[in-house]
């Protein structure tokens, strides 16, 4: 090989496509590169070993091609280019998820705040058999529903009314039933 050969070489073996095709039960997509389209070929993920990652593949969505030796055949794609349809998410501090249906996990470390917003009429769903622990206070709009018991070593309240301390007038001993809470 000669060295004036080599920019022509590099140049075969680092392409820029954009995703044609996408075959997920294969795991495998097909690129276009210019005038130039690959077979059915692998791409890279966030993760294949002991932690995976799965972001699936989107037509549209730029790559570049490793290709060993030049062969465009062999070509691995490297995923995660921002471009025009597909534009950065991010800001200065945060961290984002966002999905394709707009639902969103972001960390910013600068304020240590957790934002995790679900689109539309989306659902959340955690199971964890061991049970989950929270630590620090807990707000929540809307209604709670328990097929459980509740527990709680203090006081319930309902309004001013505390489940421990509030007392019943016109109690009478017997049958009889007690009066509302005071």
């Amino acid at each position: 090989m000669r060295e004036d050969d080599l920019p022509g070489l590099v140049g075969e073996m680092i392409r820029h496509g954009r995703i044609a095709s996408v075959d997920l039960s294969a795991g495998r997509i097909v690129v276009e590169s210019g005038d130039v389209e690959t077979g059915p070929i692998r791409f890279l993920t966030g993760g294949a070993g002991g932690t995976r990652v799965w972001s699936r593949p989107k037509v549209g969505e730029q790559v570049t091609l490793l290709c060993p030796d030049g062969d465009i055949e062999g070509a691995v794609a490297l995923r995660g280019h921002t471009c025009d349809a597909f534009p950065h998410i991010g800001d200065e501090t945060r961290e984002v998820v966002e999905f394709e249906d707009g639902s969103l996990i972001a960390y910013d470390p600068a304020s240590h705040a957790l934002d995790i917003a679900l689109a539309g009429a989306a659902t959340a769903s955690i199971v964890a058999p061991g049970g989950v622990s929270i630590q620090g206070d807990v707000t929540v709009t809307g209604t709670i529903t328990a097929s459980g018991n509740i527990t709680t070593p203090a006081n319930v309240l309902a309004g001013a009314i505390g489940l421990k301390t509030h007392k019943h007038g016109g109690v009478e001993p017997g049958s009889g039933q007690t009066g509302l809470p005071t």
